[in-house]
């Protein structure tokens, strides 16, 4: 067996499976929500229902964040249900505010994505309420190694979102559609407080690490709008047909990074206990293969099926995107070298997090001067992505091929990465 190997059985022996194959439940069942709904709306309803859920997406990207500092206090001092409560407590508190900002600018949300109506852009207030408080719930269940509960989480909100959102799209649309995806995260809690709740811990400590998940924040924010900027300024330029083909190619593109995304979560601990260590280069080599072997397999199908795989999951009235679905998905195949390198900069505690924001500035601005087609928007896409994974590469890359300082710590032979990383987040 092959060293790779042997890390990818170490990674599933470690309880990556199972949230593995949820995840890639979770992403089939996008693409069939995707599919179906892209059926059942005209083009230019779809393209505003792409616009939407991917303005909830980037609302709740830093939640990946507060997973994560969740994770990190349930590993050093136990879950309790008193912590679990002033957790999901304080998460509610915190997600109000923002909530109320997003319901009172629906009416420019409204204007910006060329919606309907105002019930197609408020879904994002509560939305934002209820996937706050499920990603600490998950961090909670994480750091109490609950691998399983976490993904039956992931396969009851996928279930939840494919039979209500599709059951509530016929009567009313984009705005029912949103609704089935609210109440697929209510789900998805429902399934995750019985487990807390039957948690016994050791101290009960309730106050999560600010510090972390602001740290965090700025990585994966950074990621999500690098890797979708370009589909929220589709809709906003191109007309309501062009930009349903550019919703339904970037939707097809950037499934092949959600599967990497799974394993990454799996990949990240390796990273922060490799860091100090001599073997940190291997670990970056073959956890970064492992990430994006996955989304350059994927991109790979799709370049070569491109027409097959529109014609499956939207049909022929998206024929003409095969240009422009060849072009996204060699983009989100590249994205996921950024990808691990931001996060083994995250790892290391590094400014170089911030790379992908300068990348996501750059494409905007390069958006923003030239959108007269999909084309060239993705072409724009493009032109941003080569010299921000080129940086990360020539940045990042060089330091973790340096050997680590000789006063560093090195984590024990026998250590638990996932711990190590908890505590370490």
């Amino acid at each position: 067996m092959t060293s790779l190997s042997r890390r990818i059985v170490g990674l599933a022996a470690r309880g990556a499976a199972p949230i593995a194959v949820a995840v890639a439940v979770q992403s089939a069942g996008n693409l069939a929500f995707h599919s179906a709904v892209g059926r059942l709306l005209d083009l230019g309803s779809y393209g505003a229902l792409g616009a939407v859920l991917s303005a909830m997406v980037m609302l709740t990207v830093p939640l990946g964040a507060l997973q994560t500092a969740a994770s990190a206090l349930v590993a050093e001092h136990g879950l309790t249900w008193e912590t679990a409560r002033r957790t999901l407590r304080t998460v509610t508190m915190w997600s109000l505010p923002p909530a109320l900002l997003v319901l009172f600018c629906a009416p420019l949300l409204r204007d910006y994505f060329h919606l309907a109506s105002l019930a197609e852009a408020v879904p994002l207030a509560p939305y934002l309420v209820a996937a706050a408080v499920v990603s600490a719930a998950r961090g909670l269940l994480l750091g109490d190694r609950q691998v399983s509960a976490v993904a039956a989480t992931y396969l009851v909100s996928t279930v939840a979102r494919l039979a209500l959102g599709l059951a509530l799209v016929v009567p009313f649309g984009v705005a029912g559609a949103l609704a089935g995806t609210v109440l697929s995260e209510l789900a998805a809690l429902l399934v995750a407080v019985p487990r807390l709740r039957g948690s016994v811990g050791h101290t009960g400590a309730t106050g999560l690490r600010l510090g972390a998940v602001a740290h965090a924040g700025i990585a994966v924010t950074g990621l999500f709008l690098f890797s979708t900027a370009d589909l929220l300024l589709a809709r906003h330029h191109l007309g309501d047909a062009a930009s349903g083909s550019y919703v339904a190619s970037a939707t097809v593109a950037k499934t092949v990074l959600a599967l990497p995304a799974g394993i990454m979560a799996a990949v990240f601990p390796r990273l922060l206990a490799a860091g100090p260590t001599p073997g940190r280069t291997r670990a970056l080599l073959s956890g970064g293969l492992a990430v994006t072997g996955p989304a350059v397999l994927g991109a790979a199908v799709v370049i070569a099926l491109p027409s097959l795989v529109l014609a499956v999951l939207f049909g022929d009235k998206y024929a003409d995107a095969v240009g422009l679905v060849r072009a996204l998905a060699s983009v989100a195949a590249l994205t996921s070298f950024v990808t691990v390198l931001t996060h083994a900069a995250l790892a290391r505690r590094s400014r170089l997090i911030a790379v992908p924001w300068v990348g996501a500035v750059l494409e905007v601005a390069l958006i923003e001067t030239w959108h007269g087609s999909g084309t060239q928007i993705a072409l724009c896409s493009a032109a941003a992505l080569v010299p921000t994974l080129l940086a990360m590469v020539v940045l990042e890359g060089r330091r973790w091929a340096r050997a680590p300082r000789a006063n560093a710590q090195v984590a024990p032979a026998d250590a638990d990465p996932s711990r190590t990383a908890a505590t370490a987040a």
